[in-house]
This record gives structure tokens, C-alpha cells and sequence, in this order.
């Protein structure tokens, strides 16, 4: 019997994880042994798995390789397509870069981490981020989001898109404002046989216009949620939240839902580039407590309205009102060996490039200084490879839960260490500038405050069948004398 790794999958393998297998269709890589990467590679046509040299658990191992999908039986000589055979990339794994092909906009946003409306990174040449294309292609960069400032604003925008297609890379998300969310865009995507989640900023029903510092900002984005709704295209979107606009949360999320959108993440606005510069924190920020207490008035309405739509309040509720009896608390995390976790998982599996090219661990990093920015490299300079081999960002990802532990004196000794694992960095970095180890002191007053009991006791009566992952490790912590 001959076997054949189906057209949907493909075999590689990067330093310190030389066993993947691909899924092509999702750009996921699902880690394995020797045994199953060696085994996958004699299912290539030719090798008859009948012969007594293969063993029991091989074929026991194909027979359940078959009902998964990943092999089929096939005649004997057929052939495995050579982008599916085994390559190895000499650099650390990387399944996604979120990436800000441009520092340019059409908006005049208010609170642009990058100060966007003057362009003040810029964006790369024509040649450097087509070089930065082909490097993620060697690298095996699995997927790719777009942005920018406004990503449809380059002229190359296309050129870009087909880069990546070309080298098999999966563009997942293209971030917008809306207003070059046209017909015409959305063909250009279907000619390419992409449905690309489109990710539209909407900043509050009645307030996005004065954010974003352009008259009818709002109508073009919704307009651009209908489109997409009628054209079959998946959209998300993100929401700064300030005083003015905090009381909209409500009537925003379900006015999205009508619109199509399946998720929407909240944050409150930062006093950070254009917001800082323009003076606008002292009278319109909110405190830690002003947005948590937003956000926790908000799980009531969730409940009552249960809107189809999966609703991210940052760090603190995250929960889809399509599936109501499940939801998260996105402060707390378990781990086997939550010391020696990486310090940001997200960061360990998506890189950031910036508009000027540099590699950083997220998107929050751009608020920061030039002075911090520096210290890591230029992705057009270094190459993405050596990036991902021997660099400051590579050694910044690399950094381990108990060195933030440590660094900190507060949490040395503080009882939800094991599950807030020091919190995010680029919210500890709001509070102590620039240094990417320190507290978070966000995630730290939800825990030493009991946001996370309140919400649990909240939802309890409100859903008392809605179970949560980690509630009962939260729990036990909780209650006791640590």
C-alpha cells in the first residue's frame, strides 16, 4: 500500500522545532517527533508501506494519519509536489508578521501612536519591502497582517500582497480605516482568492468622526462594514475608549453587530504620540478604575443583549455572545512551568515591524521613544534571518517569566505571579517609560483589587451555566493565606 501527504500539507522545520507539519490552508504548524516527520516523509508515492521493514506503529501511525486527513492511499509512483517536501529554515520559528507596510494616512487621528498624519516613520522603498517579503518567504513566515498608519494608502499595496502569495505566506488581516474599503478593493482581493479578515477601526456610535479628525469618518466605516457584510468578507475592529465615548460602549458593540462585524477589542486611549502631543490626556484619559469600571458595567448588557459578536475588553473580559456559556479572563494564564513561559506568547509567535522597518515585540512598542525604539534592529539592515538567529529582539522574545518575576519587587512575593506571569509589556511600559521589565501595573490592579472575583460572582448570576478556563487554578490562589 502506497501513501501520499495530501496537497494540503507540507513538512519543515526551523531551529529548536526541526519537526513540523504545515496546514497550508490555515498557515499553522503543529510540532512533532522524529518518528511522525520521518514517517509522514515515506508517504510520498513510492515507499509500499506493506513490506516488513515497515513497523507495526508506522502503519498504525498512517492508518491514523488517513482518518485525519493529512495522507490518502495512492498508487504506486505518485508524486509529492516539491513545495510540500521537507525544508529547513536556519532561524528561529515565526508563524506571523503583523507588519506596517506604511507610516502614511488619510486620517488626522488624534491619538496616533505614530503620529501617522505627519508620517513621522515614513515608509520603506519600493526594494526594501519587497526584500522584506522575500525574507519571510526563506524564513517560513506562515502568515502576515497588514497595516499601517493606512496600509491601502501605498502605491504597492498590490505588489505587496502578491509578494506574499506568491511565497505562500497566509494574509489573515488587513487593518483600515474604511475609506479605501471599496468594490474595487474587495475585487482585487477576490481576483487573488483571498477573504482576508478586514479590521476597521470605529471609535464609539457619534464620537468616531472626532477621533479620527476627519468630517464623516464614521459614515465611510460603516459603510465599509456593509460592504464587506454584503460581499462576504469577515471584519473585525478596535475601539479607543476615552470619557467622551465611554458611555457608547454599548449601543457601538451592537450597532457592529448589525453591521456584520464578528470581534471587536477596547482599549483605552494612551498618552502617547498625537494624544500627547496634542494635550488631550489630562481632561479625556481615564483612569484604571474609570475603565474598569466601564468595563465590568458593560458584562450586564453583554448578557441582557447577547450581541453575535466576539467582544475583547482589554485584559479584563473577553467573551462571544454566540457562544455565551464559555467565556475568558485574558489576565489570568496557566502553564505547566508558568516561570519558564516566554514573557509575551503572543510576541513569541508574531514580530512587528514598524513603518521604518524596525522589529518589535507589538504594536504598543511605536508609543515608546526613539531612545527605546533603537535598540532594535532595522529588519531591511540585519535581515529578517539574523533577526531571528542572534539579535536584540530575538533576545528580548526569549526572555523567560521568571526574569520579570525577579526584576520586581512587588512581585516577588505576590501570590498571582504564577497566573499573571508579570502581565503585558506594553502596558507596563505606560507606567514605568521605556523599560520593557517592569511592572504592569494595569493586570497588577485587576488582580490586588478583585476585578477578577468581581467578574466571576457577576457572571455567575448572570449566566450561572457560563464556565470559564482557569477560574478554579484563579480560585484556589484566591482564597489563599500565600
Amino acid at each position: 500500500m502506497y501513501y501520499l501527504l495530501n496537497e494540503r500539507y507540507r513538512l519543515c522545520g526551523w531551529e529548536k522545532l526541526p519537526y513540523a507539519i504545515i496546514d497550508r490552508k490555515y498557515g499553522r504548524a503543529q510540532f512533532v517527533n522524529k518518528f511522525i516527520l520521518d514517517t509522514l516523509e515515506m508517504c510520498n508515492g513510492k515507499i509500499d508501506f506493506s513490506i516488513p521493514i515497515i513497523t507495526d506503529d508506522q502503519r498504525k501511525l498512517v492508518e491514523q494519519l488517513v482518518k485525519e486527513g493529512v495522507v490518502s492511499e495512492c498508487e504506486k509512483g505518485s508524486e509529492l509536489k516539491e513545495k510540500q517536501k521537507y525544508i529547513f529554515y536556519n532561524n528561529r520559528y515565526m508563524n506571523t508578521v503583523h507588519w506596517s507596510i506604511t507610516g502614511k494616512c488619510n486620517c488626522k487621528c488624534k491619538h496616533c501612536y505614530m503620529s501617522a498624519p505627519d508620517a513621522k516613520y515614513g515608509e520603506l522603498t519600493h526594494e526594501q519591502i519587497m526584500k522584506i517579503v522575500n525574507d519571510m518567504g526563506n524564513c517560513g513566515v506562515l502568515r502576515c497582517t497588514l497595516t499601517g498608519g493606512e496600509a491601502l494608502v501605498r502605491s504597492d499595496f498590490w505588489d505587496i500582497v502578491d509578494g506574499l502569495l506568491e511565497r505562500e505566506i497566509l494574509i489573515t488581516q488587513i487593518y483600515s480605516n474604511g475609506f479605501l474599503v471599496n468594490e474595487k478593493f474587495l475585487d482585487e482581493l477576490e481576483k487573488r482568492g483571498i477573504h482576508p479578515e478586514i479590521n476597521m477601526s470605529f471609535d464609539g456610535t457619534g464620537h468616531h468622526d472626532w477621533l479620527r479628525g476627519i468630517p464623516g469618518a464614521e459614515q465611510a466605516v460603516r459603510k465599509a462594514f456593509l460592504l464587506c457584510q454584503k460581499r462576504g468578507f469577515p471584519t473585525g475592529a478596535e475601539m479607543c475608549l476615552w470619557k467622551d465615548n465611554a458611555g457608547s460602549l454599548r449601543e457601538s458593540i451592537n450597532d457592529l453587530t448589525q453591521m456584520g462585524c464578528r470581534s471587536l477589542k477596547v482599549n483605552p486611549i494612551s498618552d502617547t504620540g498625537a494624544w500627547k502631543d496634542g494635550n488631550y490626556g489630562n481632561a479625556l484619559s481615564m483612569t484604571e478604575d474609570e475603565v474598569f469600571n466601564v468595563y465590568y458595567e458593560y458584562i450586564d448588557s453583554f448578557y441582557q443583549d447577547l450581541p453575535n459578536i466576539l467582544v475583547h475588553l482589554g485584559g479584563f473580559f473577553y467573551a462571544d455572545g454566540g457562544e455565551p456559556d464559555f467565556y475568558e479572563l485574558p489576565a489570568v494564564h496557566i502553564y505547566e512551568n508558568p516561570m519558564r513561559a516566554s514573557m509575551c506568547v503572543h510576541a513569541r509567535n508574531t514580530m512587528y515591524i514598524s513603518a521604518e522597518g524596525r522589529a518589535e515585540t507589538c504594536m504598543g512598542m511605536a508609543s515608546m521613544s526613539d531612545e527605546f525604539q533603537n535598540q532594535y534592529p532595522l529588519v531591511q539592515e540585519m535581515g529578517l534571518r539574523d533577526c531571528l538567529v542572534d539579535s536584540s529582539y530575538m533576545k528580548l522574545i526569549d526572555t523567560r517569566v521568571e526574569e520579570i518575576i525577579a526584576r520586581n519587587e512587588k512581585c516577588i512575593d505576590c501570590k498571582y505571579k504564577s497566573l499573571c506571569l508579570g502581565g503585558c509589556r506594553a502596558s507596563a511600559m505606560m507606567f514605568h517609560r521605556d523599560d520593557v521589565l517592569a511592572v504592569d501595573e494595569m493586570t497588577c490592579k485587576i488582580y490586588r483589587d478583585g476585578w477578577l472575583t468581581k467578574i466571576i460572582d457577576k457572571i455567575s448570576k448572570l449566566r450561572p451555566e457560563a464556565v470559564c478556563y482557569g477560574v478554579e487554578e484563579y480560585l484556589k490562589v484566591e482564597r489563599s493565606d500565600i
